[in-house]
């Protein structure tokens, strides 16, 4: 084939028109996910969009491919998302959450306000509970610390990212956390899976996130930047100071380390390992576990909602895969990105970004790619980690679901804080994702 009077092989053209279906149908599910389109209906239309360019029997790609691919999803992990809301739900309204998070801040104190938020949020997180629970607990604890030290809020999103978005989700292993999890049916690992390389790279990623905040909040005490109040942060810091019946703090941790335990030492399946902290949090704080139709209701409901969001982008993923020309498109990216590992990683992350979603991008990367990495003898535990890490490099851009939660929560906007939150969840993750690469290319070569 002559392409602007150059040769190329034969063997990446139908590569070349895959690639560019892909990238219109992704381009359209970012702008239709900009203008707050339904992503049920944006899935469907992109799937749609992209059979159609691809040369796909449109009506066989969506009842076939597309709702396959979205079922799968939903059957391989239905139960580990309404355990996982479920754990979080119950962490939240037992005050157990907000116990773990105050007890952080304030042993850390004023001096180290911003490291307080930034472990607790990620102690949380690494422990199970999910991302908007922990936002929702963290808040108020640390707006109140924040007033004290008398730092500017527009540190906040990002320390509260910087901590839940980053290290403790995606890099050190043996969190039960989505994205660590999905990985497992589709690659036959556990949640242990690479621990070195995820170990050094949490630790890399966590001290940038750590020093970065330390530097930030020197360099604003430097300019005489400080906290500023309005109304709604008064409500807010209400909130802060009606905690204060809470349980203790160290028993408050013990179903997130019974779940730690009952995963990874006794090797027992993630829903297991959630059901025991599930039942040992109730236990523990029975008498602040009220209205339990509520809590499944709710936990349910929020499940439901999660997974559908995630499964309807997963199947786009399997109208892309079974494309003709998609085999052709995975032998470019990898004569492009070089070692297998560092296309699998750049893939991963750019559909991450693409979604707005980490598990969506690494159940559409798992969905079409895991195959065919695993056939060319690549080690599972490799997959598994780098996927999990790429998963978070580019999620957290604008249109993310939880960043822009996060923002209205706070009371800021994109222009006010949104680069607190880049820096940590996108520059630092990717610069983990290179390290990561790089572990895995030294402890695992192929």
């Amino acid at each position: 084939m002559l392409v602007f009077g150059i040769h190329s092989a034969p063997v990446y053209e139908g590569g070349y028109i895959v690639m560019l279906a892909i990238l219109i149908s992704i381009i359209l599910l970012v702008v239709l996910a900009f203008k707050r389109v339904n992503i049920v209906v944006v899935g469907i239309v992109s799937a749609s969009v992209m059979a159609l360019l691809s040369g796909q029997p449109l009506i066989s790609a969506i009842k076939d491919d597309y709702m396959s691919g979205a079922a799968g999803f939903v059957h391989a992990n239905f139960l580990i998302f309404f355990f996982s809301v479920l754990f979080g739900r119950i962490m939240e309204l037992t005050g157990a959450a907000a116990s773990i998070s105050k007890f952080l801040a304030d042993k850390l104190g004023e001096k180290y306000a911003i490291l307080g938020v930034i472990f607790a949020g990620a102690i949380l997180v690494y422990g199970g509970v999910t991302t908007l629970v922990v936002v929702f607990s963290l808040y108020p604890i640390a707006l109140d610390l924040f007033k004290k030290a008398n730092l500017p809020r527009y540190l906040l999103p990002g320390a509260i990212a910087g901590g839940c978005f980053t290290f403790a989700c995606a890099n050190f292993p043996g969190t039960p956390n989505l994205v660590n999890v999905i990985p497992i049916p589709y690659l036959g690992t556990t949640s242990m899976a690479a621990p070195l390389a995820g170990c050094i790279t949490g630790v890399a990623v966590m001290l940038l996130v750590i020093f970065y905040f330390l530097w930030e909040a020197k360099r604003a005490r430097s300019k005489g930047m400080g906290f500023i109040e309005d109304e709604n942060v008064k409500e807010s810091l209400g909130k802060a100071e009606q905690l204060e019946n809470l349980p203790s703090p160290f028993l408050a941790v013990l179903p997130i380390v019974l779940i730690l335990i009952v995963l990874n030492i006794l090797k027992q399946d993630v829903i297991v390992a959630m059901i025991t902290g599930i039942l040992l949090c109730s236990i523990l704080f029975y008498k602040n576990v009220n209205n339990v139709r509520e809590i499944f209701n709710y936990s349910a409901k929020n499940a439901a909602i999660a997974i559908i969001n995630t499964a309807v982008v997963v199947g786009f993923g399997s109208v892309v895969k079974n494309s003709t020309g998609f085999a052709d498109l995975l032998s470019l990216t990898d004569s492009i990105g070089g070692h297998p590992y560092v296309s699998f990683g750049t893939m991963t992350t750019l559909l991450a970004g693409a979604c707005g979603s980490g598990s969506g991008g690494l159940g559409i990367a798992l969905e079409t790619m895991a195959d065919k990495y695993l056939a060319m003898g690549i080690n599972p535990e490799v997959l598994h980690r780098i996927g999990s890490t790429a998963s978070v490099g580019l999620d957290s851009l604008p249109h993310n679901g939880a960043v822009i939660t996060l923002l209205t929560i706070s009371g800021l906007t994109h222009k006010e804080a949104y680069k607190y939150i880049m820096v940590p969840t996108v520059i630092f993750t990717l610069i983990g994702l290179a390290v990561c690469i790089g572990i895995c290319i030294l402890l695992y070569p192929i």
